[in-house]
């Protein structure tokens, strides 16, 4: 029998951590950037730039977590209003035509 703590690490565990939380929001049409960092051989630092100023960043442990990282902080950029094309394709379904 799994403890409550147990299920929690096993469910609710995200392939990343987040360094600084979304910073602006409301911003309208804005301009996505997103840059990826590898640090050392086990850390990849994901950042998302809007208009050129920093707004976010994680941290994930695995090279092929980068992708579910970067779509993850730009749909929450999508949700909070910081609109743009590149954010507002992050939340279309995936393999969709």
């Amino acid at each position: 029998m799994q403890t409550g703590k147990e299920f929690k690490e096993i469910f609710m565990s995200y392939p990343y951590k987040m360094i600084i939380r979304i910073q602006r929001m409301f911003l309208g049409e804005v301009e996505h950037d997103v840059k990826v960092t590898a640090m050392g051989s086990k850390k990849f630092h994901c950042r998302i730039y809007v208009n050129g100023e920093l707004n976010q960043e994680a941290v994930c442990f695995n090279r092929s977590d980068i992708g579910v990282t970067c779509r993850n902080m730009l749909r929450m950029e999508d949700k909070c209003g910081n609109i743009s094309a590149f954010a507002s394709a992050a939340r279309e379904r995936l393999n969709r035509k």
